[in-house]
């Protein structure tokens, strides 16, 4: 099962993390799997090639785990507003995801009512 854990602050993504194998198939050929991982990947990379906040993003990658932790990394108010356009497409692309496959993805939305700062 994969586990995918958003955190959000006001309306603003500030912490995913995405943990486990679908055990849809055989390792190498879970379709399920690498679509999590790829849009898991993509996003972090993208806040860190494109957005170029290798320096100051807070994050892990390895085998069935990725964890980015925005609201603790420090970020402008520009980059958290141009970090949220990558993190909330992920979200909706797992979201998809989590709701066709839902035997082996399950995604939880944490909220929080305080107010977003960095």
């Amino acid at each position: 099962m994969i586990n995918i854990k958003i955190q959000r602050q006001k309306d603003k993504i500030i912490y995913f993390e995405i943990e486990g194998h679908a055990d849809f198939s055989e390792y190498g050929e879970d379709v399920i799997c690498a679509a999590v991982s790829s849009a898991g990947q993509i996003t972090v990379n993208g806040l860190i090639e494109t957005l170029e906040l290798k320096k100051k993003l807070k994050f892990t990658e390895e085998d069935g785990y990725i964890v980015c932790d925005l609201k603790n990394s420090g970020l402008t108010d520009d980059e958290l507003e141009k970090a949220d356009i990558l993190v909330e497409s992920m979200y909706s692309y797992l979201k998809e995801v989590a709701k066709s496959y839902s035997d082996f993805v399950k995604l939880k939305e944490i909220k929080n009512k305080f107010k977003f700062t960095n």
